[in-house]
């Protein structure tokens, strides 16, 4: 067995844990976003407050199994529009 192998194991096992505590992982993460937007005086507010949700989504996403319910697809811009953040 080599070391990716082993790896892509060691994943697995990690990621089935996570979701077997999905409630216990949310509450640690809503815990860590309030005491670094405490700790930081509210300056960093709007980064934290975003990487607790990416952690939240991720955290929601993962199945038992070990494996990841598929994001729902980006939504396109009318026609005509570019793409949110496209310059021009």
């Amino acid at each position: 067995m080599g070391i990716s192998d082993r790896l892509k194991q060691l994943t697995n096992k990690a990621e089935n844990t996570a979701a077997e505590h999905k409630d216990q992982i949310k509450e640690a993460v809503e815990k860590a976003e309030v005491t670094a937007d405490q700790r930081s005086g509210g300056k960093y507010h709007d980064r934290i407050a975003d990487a607790a949700a990416k952690a939240q989504a991720y955290v929601d996403r993962l199945e038992p199994d070990g494996t990841e319910k598929p994001q729902a697809p980006a939504t396109q811009p009318p026609e005509g529009e570019p793409p949110a953040g496209a310059a021009g």
